[in-house]
């Protein structure tokens, strides 16, 4: 089904597509799984097939038939992607909630994937994040889990394996995490969303570059903060984060200081339940934008940037069905970013037809 949402007043609108890809997907990522130098998409499916489902990009739109892979755990809620065992081939890392680990699945190279191994990490995990966190060359994992309101963090070896997790205490119920160089030192830090029962607090954990951290602050957000991404949004060389907060629906926007400490917190109305968020650039103003994906309103909203930390009125694009999950990139290889979303129905892919 395609339809074509338009808005005057922005001259921003995309081309929508819905597509089938497995049974109610969790969570989506891109990434060129087939080395054509196009971004695929691949979702967690849910409903108990613990399955990932990935549609292989063809160029001007148009997708392959999903190409399901086992993911070999229970309970897929989040997905990460990087070349783990240094194949060039894209990998990915499926968090399974019910029993309490991460499947690795090693890329073939043609959007079919095979279980390298597993990571066990504490329970009730639910959001994951990767960087290189001791330096060494391997991608490392951050896993949050929620029942134990704590972090794992899963150092990786040269062939896609991880060591025995280490863990760092956040507090109750932390939900989401994001990885960023906050203080400037050139170590990624850690900042994690402490996110149900009426938390308004972004923990910070400051990276000493072993792969350990050390405990760096927290920031007042909006209620029930979900999900968050750093970046930097007003082109001072600091990074800022953007956090979208479930409880009192909007968005809070902290720009950095530099120093691990952050302004207070600006806020923007998001729909009903934003539950993930991705930068993006839809236009071609150079300013860092924002997409936000609104579970129970149905809609996502983008957020354009105005190039000093603050944003316009959102635009509302609706998705048809619940919105579990958003990622974003270039599909059709131009300069202009494109959103694809995981809801309750299947995949559903914005191409961007903004020409500014």
């Amino acid at each position: 089904m395609l339809a074509v949402w338009p808005l005057a007043a922005q001259t921003l609108s995309f081309t929508a597509q819905t597509i089938s890809a497995g049974n109610s997907p969790t969570s989506v990522r891109l990434a060129d799984f087939n080395g054509d130098n196009k971004l695929d998409i691949a979702v967690i499916n849910g409903g108990g097939s613990d399955t990932v489902s990935v549609l292989l990009n063809q160029g001007a739109g148009v997708f392959s038939a999903p190409i399901t892979s086992a993911t070999g755990g229970l309970g897929g809620m989040a997905l990460a992607s990087g070349d783990y065992n240094h194949d060039g081939k894209p990998d990915l890392a499926v968090v399974n909630n019910l029993t309490n680990d991460v499947s690795i699945l090693l890329g073939n190279g043609d959007g079919t994937f095979r279980v390298g191994s597993y990571a066990s990490v504490h329970e009730g995990p639910v959001s994951i994040a990767e960087a290189d966190f001791n330096g060494d060359g391997n991608m490392d994992l951050a896993v949050v889990n929620s029942l134990t309101g704590d972090v794992s963090i899963l150092l990786g070896k040269p062939n896609g394996s991880f060591r025995p997790a280490t863990n760092v205490f956040v507090g109750s119920s932390p939900t989401g995490i994001k990885t960023g160089d906050f203080n400037g030192d050139g170590i990624p830090d850690l900042a994690v969303a402490n996110g149900i029962l009426g938390q308004q607090l972004i923990y910070i954990f400051l990276g000493n570059g072993d792969g350990t951290f050390r405990n760096g602050g927290t920031m007042l957000v909006g209620f029930e903060p979900f999900a968050l991404v750093a970046h930097d949004f007003n082109h001072d060389g600091k990074t800022d984060l953007a956090v979208a907060n479930l409880g009192s629906n909007n968005v809070s926007v902290l720009l950095g200081n530099g120093d691990a400490t952050f302004q207070p917190a600006v806020s923007y109305a998001a729909g009903n339940g934003p539950v993930s968020l991705r930068i993006g650039s839809f236009t071609r103003s150079g300013n860092a934008d924002l997409a936000v994906c609104a579970d129970v309103s149905a809609e996502v909203l983008v957020f354009l940037g105005n190039g000093d930390g603050t944003f316009r009125t959102p635009l509302s694009f609706p998705t048809g069905s619940f919105c579990n999950s958003i990622a974003v990139g270039a599909l059709n290889q131009d300069d202009r970013s494109d959103i694809v979303t995981a809801t309750t129905d299947g995949v559903v892919v914005l191409l961007n037809n903004n020409s500014n």
